[in-house]
């Protein structure tokens, strides 16, 4: 006998996009979609689980729209009528310690339970066939318990033992962990004697192993920044007696990515090409940072590079980290009687009497988007 427990986590529903501009909405209703889309899944005939647990972050803010919790408590509503239980911890974003909480006053179904206690407690003790499951959980406040694992005892007799907590690995190397954090380690995951720890808060699919236990971070259901990059993926954790399995679905609508393009492979020498080699990231699906790099030979303005292609990506960013290396051209613009050739001077002048690293910068680029203004085309008469 196996227990299947769908384990989802900074799901961030009411996430709003801004910088994304009319598409920022849109950008939104994917991570509800995203969310119904798993709740259907674990709701289905099929019965693919046996548990949801939701670790943390379910809603982006502890004080939600309205018409956002309606469409939640009608999902734990339809995983009810299923007879799937879901276990639900408050995290950073929406902490149970704030007085107008969504989890002091979301309306739960039979079957579904939040776990309001600021230190790691025992909940439900459920039943799935002939096994027994013993769940445990914490609502995230950091002024009340720093390490939730520190103190940690299991309880009871059960087949398994399952913790699910809003907390921070200490040894991940991409993330800063501060003590608000909820720090855990390694060696208190091994000595929690917890079959799974069912983890939120880093927003990448991590997977460990220790004495026993496995801890998971699922990730997010779809990128909400840069850095959640990739293929994101619907987690079910497969608890059997000796063994623990999990398995990952591909689920994001859209995929959110970064690239580099450096000047230094002396393929780019046009605005031209620069325009072909970033639109041969395009896809209407497609949620793109690009990154300029090392040194070019033409001027150039990115914005208007970025408004030739922005239309066939989802949504498109533009980096400009490049520096003007034809020393050749300067020196040509600099000594023309013209306006250009006045601007040109005093810019690198400017750039002669900086004196710290930010100020170097905001002259290049004011050398950069200078020189490329007066090559834009609508400025011709």
């Amino acid at each position: 006998m196996s227990v299947r427990i769908l384990h989802l986590a900074d799901l961030h529903l009411g996430a709003g996009f801004p910088s994304m501009g009319e598409r920022g909405p849109e950008r939104s209703r994917d991570f509800l979609n995203a969310y119904l889309r798993a709740v259907e899944h674990a709701a289905s005939p099929e019965r693919p689980v046996d548990i949801v647990v939701i670790a943390g972050d379910l809603f982006d803010t502890h004080d939600p729209d309205e018409g956002l919790v309606f469409q939640v408590e009608s999902s734990l509503d339809r995983l009810s009528k299923a007879k799937v239980p879901v276990l639900l911890v408050p995290g950073t974003h929406d902490a149970y310690s704030y007085r107008r909480s969504i989890y002091r006053r979301i309306r739960l179904p039979e079957g579904a339970h939040v776990f309001a206690d600021a230190k790691l407690a025992p909940g439900p003790l459920l039943t799935v066939g002939s096994e027994r499951v013993q769940t445990y959980g914490v609502a995230y406040d950091p002024t009340v318990v720093e390490r939730p694992l520190g103190e940690f005892t299991r309880t009871g007799i059960a087949d398994y033992h399952v913790g699910i907590l809003h907390a921070a690995l200490q040894e991940n190397p991409m993330w800063k962990i501060r003590p608000s954090d909820l720090p855990i380690d390694r060696g208190e995951i091994a000595a929690s004697g917890l079959h799974y720890v069912a983890l939120g808060h880093y927003h990448n699919f991590v997977e460990m192993r220790e004495a026993g236990s496995v801890a998971v971070y699922p990730g997010t259901l779809e990128g909400r920044k840069f850095g959640e990059d990739g293929a994101r993926y619907l987690v079910t954790a497969t608890l059997a007696p000796g063994s623990i399995s999990i398995e990952r679905k591909p689920w994001n609508t859209r995929t959110v990515s970064q690239t580099v393009l450096d000047f230094m492979s002396g393929e780019i020498h046009d605005e031209r090409r620069l325009v072909e080699r970033i639109a041969a990231f395009a896809g209407e699906k497609e949620i793109v940072r690009v990154r300029l790099e090392g040194p070019v030979d033409f001027a150039y303005e990115p914005e208007r590079i970025a408004a030739k292609v922005r239309d066939r990506f989802f949504h498109l960013e533009i980096e400009d980290h490049t520096y003007l290396l034809d020393s050749a051209l300067l020196t040509q613009f600099r000594d023309e009687a013209t306006i250009r050739g006045a601007f040109v001077r005093r810019t690198l002048e400017r750039l002669a009497r900086a004196k710290t690293t930010e100020e170097k910068e905001t002259a290049n680029l004011a050398l950069r988007i200078g020189l490329a203004e007066f090559q834009n085309p609508r400025h011709a008469v």
